[in-house]
């Protein structure tokens, strides 16, 4: 008990030696703290800094205006008949002007370029205006457009020495033209594919969407070259079919004009039956020269079979057979080899020849932002719309999957680089660079 009260004496005294040490701080002085002493101002003023360089405003180009043209209204120094049908935007009516006519037309503004839709070939014409001459006609186009080096309110078409029949004479103002315009051109320097249509409209039938895919959404040359001509045969609709042809083309994106044979279109219900009425080097002789011409990367054309049977679609593809090995022959057809050299084609494909397994399918279903995000198939159905005297036919329009004339499927005939792998491409393993222009 002793022990416990001596050690909280201790702890007492202890906290007792604590408050008074506490005590004797609180009583100090405090200690003063001196500021800092006030800097020095500089004696003399700070250099002033050199100027950056005021920067030049990089130039903005001055758009191009985004105006379009305007069609404008004609009048003409001809008789009321013909005036109806030139200005009557229907190409269904025609009018057959004297060989050698001067056609005078006349506008409030002036005219900055002519539309003019023949309804026969007019060869070399002269397009006259106060400011000279200008020679058109030159190329053969039946949908000819021609842009005037001086704008004028009045112009004279000036026709040859022949008949020349003349469909519809558009004109307009200068800028963006409508898309009913067809500004046609002419390959110069080799095509990527060459086509062998029989008729007019067998591209689109039998070759379904592979103008527009090629053409378009693949940015290639494509050139179409018809094995016959409708203006040559008695049909009652021989006449239009050219033109439904050419609007066709341009619906489908393909804006180089295409060639004609021009041999007549005859129903030959076979391969003997083409032979007897063409003959055997017509059909020949025309494709040879069509090769040497524009050069192709690839050639496409009919069935063996000739699809349905149609033996001038026959005649056509087992000429074709022929004609690629004879275009590289300068012993053959030596007029054409003159003209334009000899060449030797890397590929042909014909429609559906060969096994299925073997074939080259070619996908025209997806969507294309070229296309305004039609299919390349899609645009083919609309183009074989332009053919209006063939919507009557119940039988014939673009073929597509599961169908005996599937227009999706061809087979390599003749290669220079090997069978194709993909087997989903034309232009498997070809190009320009491999197989250059000369």
């Amino acid at each position: 008990m002793k022990r416990k009260l001596l050690i909280l004496l201790i702890v007492l005294l202890i906290l007792a030696l604590l408050t008074a040490f506490a005590l004797l701080l609180d009583e100090r002085e405090p200690e003063t703290i001196e500021a800092p002493p006030v800097p020095t101002p500089y004696s003399e003023p700070l250099p002033t800094p050199t100027p950056l360089p005021t920067p030049v405003p990089t130039p903005v180009p001055t758009p191009v205006p985004q105006y379009a043209a305007e069609q404008l209204e004609l009048t003409a120094d001809i008789d009321e008949t013909a005036a109806k049908h030139l200005f009557d935007g229907n190409y269904y009516s025609d009018y057959t002007f004297p060989a050698g006519t001067t056609i005078t037309l006349t506008a409030e503004k002036d005219i900055s370029s002519l539309y003019i839709i023949f309804g026969s070939y007019p060869d070399d014409w002269t397009l006259r205006t106060d400011g000279g001459e200008q020679l058109c006609g030159e190329k053969g186009y039946l949908h000819e457009y021609v842009g005037l080096d001086t704008p004028s309110k009045s112009v004279q078409i000036c026709l040859p020495d022949c008949e020349v029949m003349i469909r519809d004479v558009y004109a307009f103002t200068d800028g963006y033209l409508p898309g009913f315009v067809q500004t046609w051109q002419t390959i110069e320097d080799g095509a990527d594919i060459l086509v062998f249509p029989t008729h007019y409209d067998d591209e689109l039938l039998f070759f379904g969407g592979l103008i527009p895919y090629y053409s378009v959404v693949r940015g290639l040359r494509v050139q179409v070259a018809y094995m016959t001509s409708n203006y040559m045969t008695t049909f009652s609709n021989y006449r239009f079919r050219p033109h439904e042809a050419l609007n066709g083309l341009w619906v489908c994106g393909d804006h180089f004009y295409p060639m004609t044979n021009e041999v007549d279109d005859y129903e030959c219900r076979s391969y003997w039956a083409a032979v007897n009425h063409y003959g055997e080097d017509t059909f020949l002789a025309y494709q040879v020269e069509m090769i040497r011409r524009f050069k192709p990367l690839v050639i496409v054309t009919h069935a063996e079979d000739g699809e349905y049977g149609h033996g001038a679609h026959m005649l056509t593809a087992l000429s074709a057979e022929r004609a690629v090995e004879a275009a590289a022959d300068p012993e053959q057809f030596p007029d054409s080899a003159e003209k334009y050299g000899v060449w030797d084609t890397p590929k042909i494909y014909l429609h559906y020849y060969g096994p299925v397994r073997n074939n080259t399918w070619i996908n025209y279903e997806l969507r294309s932002l070229e296309l305004g995000w039609k299919s390349p198939f899609q645009v083919a159905q609309e183009a074989y719309r332009q053919h209006v005297t063939q919507q009557h036919w119940e039988g014939f329009y673009v073929y597509g999957y599961g169908h005996p004339f599937d227009s999706h499927r061809f087979g390599l005939y003749r290669s220079l680089v090997g069978p194709d792998e993909t087997r989903d491409d034309l232009m498997e393993h070809v190009s320009r660079d491999m197989f250059p222009f000369d």
